[in-house]
């Protein structure tokens, strides 16, 4: 009897612990979680008033409204994430801002709002934008970048995708069965299924694969990309000093490696980020500098706790990122991630 009570006052004593810390983690987490500074000071002298900051962006760029950004095994690039990132940034009063991206495209509507976020932010602070790229910059990341004074790229690296792509529709004619298997789903056709669908307005069904879709509907859809077109290449005709008619008969909606980009103007130049720094002291005649970049500083703890949290939510994996730009109304193509 002695042995189960001290047993059980032990087990109680460490349970009542385990809850305590829980508590305390929460609280501590979610409580600082919005004044916890995301920039660090990474190299440069402390007392210099000329501040340069990095925001490095990878991939897609994609509105996520339950903001899971850094809890998936996948990155991508969260407009609102990079206006929080700006926000602190107008605090500091930096002088020249570096975006460091890596991104194929995303939907229009991030893109959009992304490209709106980093032009006011560059309006009301005089700050002079640089976009820098090691990887990709490609279709709606290209479309950002139009907000930059300058745009650079280290060799290698794959620049453009000027174009505008809407979702697929795919038809099937006269399904007869649907099947998946370990080799993946299966339809097979021949004057079987009948679908009925119930909807009110002309075009309701839009994308329904089990009708063939009708000129009109095809034209209008064409229209709306073709509006999102005319924005873009007008963006990148105005940014870049490039006349519409040779971004369209010419550079197109092709990808093009660093030299090839730096040849048709989409660049100003190719070089690795130590000559950008430098090149970023020389053009501002900074006689000292120190630069802030945005790093992720939770503890392990932290890290594991967030994702316990979310664990329904990081659900959200890259296919379903996937998924939406392929099924999005009018997408600015993300290159390799078209038929992923």
């Amino acid at each position: 009897m002695v042995f189960f009570s001290v047993f059980f006052r032990t087990l109680g004593f460490f349970i009542a612990l385990l809850i305590f810390l829980i508590i305390v983690s929460f609280i501590l987490h979610f409580s600082n979680n919005q004044e916890k500074k995301q920039f660090v000071m990474t190299d440069g002298i402390p007392n210099s008033n000329n501040i340069i900051a990095k925001i490095n962006l990878d991939g897609p760029i994609f509105n996520n409204n339950i903001n899971v950004l850094g809890n998936n095994l996948y990155d991508f690039i969260n407009p609102s994430q990079v206006k929080s990132y700006l926000e602190e940034l107008k605090e500091l009063q930096i002088k020249a801002l570096i975006i460091n991206i890596n991104s194929p495209g995303g939907t229009v509507s991030a893109t959009a709002e992304l490209e709106q976020i980093i032009y006011e932010f560059k309006k009301n602070s005089n700050t002079k934008v640089y976009f820098y790229t090691k990887e990709i910059l490609a279709s709606g990341g290209y479309w950002v970048a139009t907000t930059a004074d300058k745009i650079f790229a280290s060799y290698g690296s794959i620049i453009g995708s000027i174009g505008v792509s809407g979702p697929s529709w795919f038809y099937y004619d006269n399904p007869i069965s649907l099947s998946s298997g370990i080799f993946g789903q299966s339809i097979e056709t021949k004057n079987g299924i009948e679908v009925f669908s119930q909807n009110a307005g002309d075009g309701k069904d839009l994308f329904n694969p089990y009708r063939k879709p009708r000129k009109n509907e095809i034209q209008h859809l064409q229209n709306i990309v073709d509006d999102v077109y005319n924005d873009f290449i007008t963006k990148v005709s105005k940014s870049r000093k490039i006349e519409i008619s040779n971004i369209k008969n010419n550079i197109g909606a092709l990808i093009y490696s660093s030299n090839q980009a730096k040849n048709n103007f989409l660049i100003d130049d190719i070089l690795n980020y130590e000559t950008l720094i430098k090149l970023i002291i020389k053009e501002n005649e900074f006689e000292d500098y120190k630069i802030y970049e945005n790093k992720v500083s939770n503890t392990i703890f932290e890290n594991l706790l967030v994702k316990y949290i979310n664990q329904d939510k990081n659900k959200f994996s890259f296919e379903s990122i996937c998924r939406n730009l392929e099924t999005n109304i009018s997408v600015v193509i993300p290159i390799y991630l078209k038929n992923c």
